[in-house]
This record gives structure tokens, sequence and C-alpha cells, in this order.
């Protein structure tokens, strides 16, 4: 079995914002790192890539091509690791998103983080949409902002695995890593 590797897609964008709650009060910067699929290619496959618009900042693009509707029983889990240096030493973060219905997220989850990718991808999830149809998502020069993050991220390099599964092994698993910054860290 081959690995496919590949920068971050919009399903990794959208699993991962369950990490952190809008409204940030602390200054921060966020920037990209990568996303590797792992598999489930049969599920959705990423065509992305994360590249650096300058020195400062790293952008998002390519597309997703989601082939199967993405029903209640897919669960989406997301463990997160944290190295407070960056230099790939991860511990594991002690905050777990448990299970959810992809329904639920979509319903309960994805309108308080819709706004941050509704410019920059088009043919997104709509909010409470269930199922989530097949598609092919296309994202141009989408920017981690901020305000998508808690007062409580500590800077370093995170590192999310991202798993969207039924009980019976269908679906997908991606591990995702992004920075967060002191803000003023670029000068």
């Amino acid at each position: 079995m081959s690995v496919q590797r590949t920068k971050f897609g919009l399903a990794g964008i959208v699993l991962f914002t369950f990490l952190l709650y809008p409204n940030s009060l602390e200054a921060i910067e966020v920037m990209y790192e990568s996303f590797e699929q792992i598999n489930g290619t049969d599920t959705v496959e990423f065509r992305t890539r994360v590249r650096k618009v300058n020195r400062t900042t790293a952008a998002l693009d390519g597309e997703i091509d989601l082939k199967k509707p993405l029903t209640n029983d897919y669960k989406i889990k997301l463990d997160f690791f944290h190295s407070p240096l960056g230099n790939q030493q991860f511990n594991y973060y002690p905050m777990k998103i448990p299970p959810s219905g992809m329904c639920d997220f979509t319903k309960n989850t994805w309108p308080n983080y819709e706004q941050y990718y509704r410019s920059a991808v088009t043919n997104t999830i709509r909010v409470g949409e269930c199922p989530v149809e097949p598609r092919v998502a296309n994202i141009s020069n989408h920017l981690l902002v901020p305000q998508m993050f808690s007062d409580y991220a500590p800077t370093g390099l995170w590192k999310v695995h991202v798993v969207v599964q039924t009980e019976a092994g269908d679906g997908f698993f991606a591990i995702w890593h992004m920075k967060i910054y002191s803000d003023g860290h670029f000068g």
C-alpha cells in the first residue's frame, strides 16, 4: 500500500477548526505548514499545496475532490500534539475533540467557521448540509487568521491527527501541521 502525500486541503481545514474557537483576544499569527493524506483517496482526494506567499505568509491553494456523500455515520475525530520549540518533538496535548457525526458538525460547529473560508473556497460545505454531497471544492490563497483561534492556543508547531471514519472503517486519515507565533514575530 502506497502512502499518498499532499499538502493541506479543505477537509483538513474544516476538521482542524474544531481545535479552537473564534474571537481570540491574544495577539497571535498563524501559518500553514503542511498536510499529508495517509489514506482514503477513495473517499476524498486532496490536490492542494501550501505555498509561501512571502517570508511571513503561507497560503493554501488547490482543490479537494469529495467522492462520496458524508452522512452522520462518518465520525470526525481530532487528536492534537504540540511542539513548543517547533522541533518536531511533539507532546500529546490534553485537548481532545470527541467523535462527531458529519451532519452534527455542519449544523453545530461549521457555522462558527464558515465565514473564514467563504472568500477563498468555492463550492464549500453549506451550514447544516446533511449529507455533505460529493463535490470538487477549489481553494485559492486561503490564509489562516488569528480570529479563528482561542486565547489558550500556545505558540509553537502543532500536529493534528484528523480521522473521518465510519464504524466499518470507510473514510480517511490525515495529518496536518501549522505554526502559531506570537504577534510581531516577523517584525
